[in-house]
């Protein structure tokens, strides 16, 4: 199989348009969304969203696939344990938000939660879907448009 070089600006794109699509889910359940200004950098969340000035939460939305090997998404270790950082200074709630481009399910958890892991190798970490929410599914446009930034470099091809 051939391996395709990944470009950092496409998945910055795709990565963008995932949060547009979290955003709007936000809003229109009368969140005041924030996002960082600086795209260059790395950031400790994605989104922070506030409430009828009485509640506020921080998210981070992963856009990507399901495993294929499991009904799972995972991480980076590292990214994980900073957030585990981030919430743990900040005392707010904080989300990891996965958004499915193939499939358009949108899972969450809550940071901290009592959530199970495991360790897909030592440096990612995974969450089954049965354990997290499904807050929505984006639509077959949404998935269209995130499809023509897709960069893996193998077929989805989910096994269970």
């Amino acid at each position: 199989m051939e391996t395709t070089q990944r470009s950092f600006e496409i998945a910055l794109k795709k990565g963008e348009l995932g949060e547009r699509i979290f955003r709007d889910f936000l809003e229109c359940r009368g969140w005041i969304v924030y996002q960082p200004l600086t795209k260059d950098k790395a950031h400790a969340f994605d989104i922070l969203a506030t409430k009828d000035k009485t509640q506020i939460i921080g998210i981070d939305v992963k856009t990507k696939a399901r495993l294929n090997k499991y009904a799972a998404q995972g991480i980076n270790v590292k990214s994980w344990n900073e957030y585990l950082s981030f919430r743990s200074k900040m005392n707010i709630p904080f989300y990891l938000v996965f958004i499915d481009d193939k499939t358009g399910d949108v899972h969450s958890f809550e940071i901290g939660s009592k959530i199970s892991s495991f360790n897909l190798t030592d440096k990612i970490i995974a969450w089954y879907l049965k354990d997290m929410d499904i807050l929505f599914n984006i639509g077959e446009y949404n998935i269209e448009e995130l499809s023509k930034l897709d960069q893996r470099n193998y077929l989805f091809n989910p096994n269970i």
